[in-house]
């Protein structure tokens, strides 16, 4: 992740944005599908949906036009962890998620699907949560309205099981436990990994609980290494001078990147919360766009910027 505060360390995965569920008690207007706005509503200033292209997963639109220096919103931290530049560091990100409580990350869920996936989440009880993404937004968004087109499909879609639960044909027919089911697909997912690991460490040697534990631990901190923008010390909920802090945010992550000079947008960090800013004109219909500023590129730029001519 990049040093600044605008390192959001991922694009949309193709197998697939905090703090928490609780509802801002806000004059924002809740999200609304056309079909079902009054005809004496504001119109929306913003949507989100799945990107055209399902591999850059859920994007945001302007749906007027937004003059350069202009807010386009502001909201506030979903979930901020120690996630240590150096691998052997602390990376608190799971604990924290783990001492969240219920409707705080059921918001989460509804951002992020894969982190709802490596949790064991059901898929529509995550997919239902898809109406939270604007709940974090500040007082100072007062008035904005977001036309939340993300359908139940659209968001299992970017989940690793494509929100099919056991996805072992046939054999998913079978009666499992509770625990058996979630130990087995973990199983699966791990199997790769102590391949590729050093670790002396076997499936063998693990509990059911113990293998669906560290599945969710190293999942749930994969995601955060791709979703989280590094925070300067001065701006983290950790005290005067610590060191790296990170923070993941429900509307603000979904945004994609353009690389520099071809995004439209910037960040703008503060203690708890983030604000977006139209760094030049923006036309209706247009995507809005930000510069992960990442130190390692691990992703795929697919913006006008990187396609090959």
């Amino acid at each position: 992740m990049s040093e600044d505060v605008v390192g959001a360390v991922a694009a949309r995965p193709t197998d697939d944005t905090a703090t928490g569920g609780e509802k801002t008690q806000t004059e924002t207007q809740p999200a609304q599908s056309p079909d079902t706005a009054s005809p004496r509503s504001k119109p929306a200033d913003l949507q989100i949906r799945l990107n055209d292209d399902p591999a850059l997963g859920f994007c945001v639109y302007a749906l007027r036009p937004y003059r350069r220096g202009e807010r386009l919103f502001e909201e506030r931290t979903a979930l901020e962890a120690t996630h240590d530049a150096h691998p052997e560091g602390i990376r608190n990100v799971y604990e924290r998620y783990s001492q969240m409580g219920v409707d705080r990350r059921r918001a989460l869920h509804g951002s992020f699907p894969h982190l709802a996936w490596a949790n064991g989440v059901d898929a529509q009880e995550a997919a239902a949560a898809r109406t939270l993404v604007g709940s974090l937004l500040t007082p100072t968004s007062r008035g904005l309205v977001i036309d939340n087109c993300l359908t139940a499909e659209d968001h299992m879609r970017m989940r690793p099981d494509g929100g099919v639960l056991g996805n072992a044909g046939p054999a998913a027919e079978k009666k499992e436990s509770a625990v058996a089911a979630p130990a087995q697909r973990a199983k699966a997912a791990f199997r790769g990994l102590f391949k590729r690991s050093s670790s002396t460490t076997s499936l063998a040697d693990l509990t059911d609980d113990e293998i669906v534990e560290k599945r969710a631990r190293t999942e749930t901190l994969d995601w955060f290494s791709r979703y989280a923008f590094r925070l300067k010390p001065e701006i983290s909920f950790a005290k005067p001078g610590g060191n790296h802090q990170a923070a993941v945010y429900l509307l603000t992550d979904l945004i994609n990147h353009r690389c520099g000079g071809f995004q439209n947008c910037r960040v703008s960090a503060d203690v708890g919360t983030i604000a977006v800013l139209a760094l030049r004109d923006i036309a209706a219909g247009e995507e809005v766009t930000i510069n992960y500023s990442k130190d390692v590129k691990d992703f795929q730029c697919k913006g006008e910027c990187c396609v090959k001519k």
